[in-house]
């Protein structure tokens, strides 16, 4: 009861304003970029998984959705393992910032023939068209036949927020696993196969993939926490 009253209490104190803000259903601040979340871990341990013997894949993140009257749990990768096919040329960082997984719009069959130049007033549940189809995911995603892709168009204000534990260090720790990690990041894949062949080290697919230019800078960005770190630790060390 204490906790109710207090509750209570602080929402008293809210302005008019930001009331009005949440009636009109606007947000409360703004900012310039969006942030996606990113379990990044999860598709590291997909990728690794076609290569092991035993599944990694234990720690792996799902979401809780109620599927043909049941509570399923789907797979944070299975939106990128299962993208589109005119998508297989992009990477995962790039995917991320450009779609995202939305419901079909449902669309209705009208007796009456509808004018092409008057879209406004198509009906709900039509053929879908083309561009819907191009953008279905593949077979094998469970959600294929009720959702399909959406492109963020200004995706350049779009920045995945890495969640979990922390990236792994370039210059120290298992190399494998940052070359592993990197590669899932950027070089576009379905399974662990498309990332290296049989007889190459994750290091060795690494330094044989081409990357362009502005994947080699979002590499360097994401190392910039570890070189301020360095630099602290130097200074410290000189007093």
């Amino acid at each position: 009861l204490t906790q109710m009253v207090n509750l209570l209490s602080t929402k008293l104190e809210l302005g008019s304003p930001m009331i009005c803000l949440y009636l009109l259903q606007n947000p409360d601040h703004y900012c310039s970029h969006q942030f996606v979340l990113f379990y990044w871990k999860s598709f590291v341990l997909e990728a690794q998984s076609y290569w092991l013997t035993e599944d990694p894949r234990s720690d792996n993140k799902v979401v809780l959705i109620w599927w043909k009257g049941k509570l399923i749990g789907l797979s944070l990768t299975f939106n990128y393992m299962h993208r589109p096919k005119i998508h297989d040329q992009y990477n995962l960082y790039k995917c991320l910032r450009q779609f995202k997984r939305v419901k079909k719009p449902r669309k209705k069959w009208s007796s009456h023939p509808i004018p092409s130049d008057n879209k406004e007033n198509a009906s709900d549940d039509q053929p879908p068209l083309k561009e819907d189809l191009d953008l279905c995911f593949t077979s094998g995603h469970l959600l294929q036949s009720s959702h399909i892709v959406s492109v963020t168009w200004e995706f350049k204000r779009v920045v995945p927020n890495f969640l979990g534990s922390p990236l792994p260090h370039p210059d120290k720790g298992d190399q494998e696993y940052y070359c592993c990690s990197m590669l899932t990041f950027f070089k576009p894949w379905r399974s662990g196969k498309d990332l290296k062949t049989e007889n190459q080290t994750w290091s060795e697919a690494f330094d044989t993939f081409q990357f362009n230019e502005v994947d080699l800078l979002h590499m360097k960005n994401m190392n910039l926490h570890y070189k301020c770190l360095d630099l602290r630790d130097d200074f410290q060390a000189k007093l």
